[in-house]
Formats: structure tokens, sequence, C-alpha cells
């Protein structure tokens, strides 16, 4: 399981999408280019896939994100839903 650094805001459905690339003047939440490069090497790993645990607005959430590799001008992403750490798993 990835555990990334920076704190990411989740979608009211619980969807968490991560440029991983900067895109000029598009709004979006800064990535750290530490957690865009662990993100990359861990779905590398996971054949497209890996088990990330990020803090959110609403506190530490896990989930599975998919790669969504750059197309001619889309930017590098990585797409998933996240859920809420078990109770017994809070800190």
């Amino acid at each position: 399981m990835l555990t990334l650094q920076g704190t990411y805001q989740v979608a009211p459905n619980k969807r968490l999408t991560i440029l991983a690339e900067p895109q000029g003047t598009h709004p979006q939440m800064p990535v750290l280019r530490g957690d865009a490069q662990a993100l990359r090497a861990a779905c590398e790993e996971g054949e497209g896939r890996c088990d990330v645990q990020v803090q959110t607005q609403h506190g530490p959430m896990r989930g599975t994100l998919v790669e969504k590799r750059p197309r001619k001008f889309s930017m590098w992403q990585f797409e998933g839903h996240l859920g809420f750490l078990p109770r017994d798993e809070r800190a």
C-alpha cells in the first residue's frame, strides 16, 4: 500500500483524480512531485493499478487508483474511488 504525502480533495462521490503533470492555468490541486513519481512506480509494478492511502479533506482514506496513460493531448492521471479507513485503523 502506497501512502501519499500530499493532502487531496475528493469529490462528493469519493472519487479522486490526480493529474500527475502540471496543466498550466487549469485549476487543480497541487500534486507533490514525490507523490507523482511514487504513483507511477507503484502502478507500473501493479500493472496499471495501485492501492493507496491519502489524506483528504475528510481525513485519511484508502482505495485503488488506476493509471490513465496520456494520449495525444491529455495528461497522465490516476483515478479511483476511496473509502474511509476501518474504525479500528483510525489514529
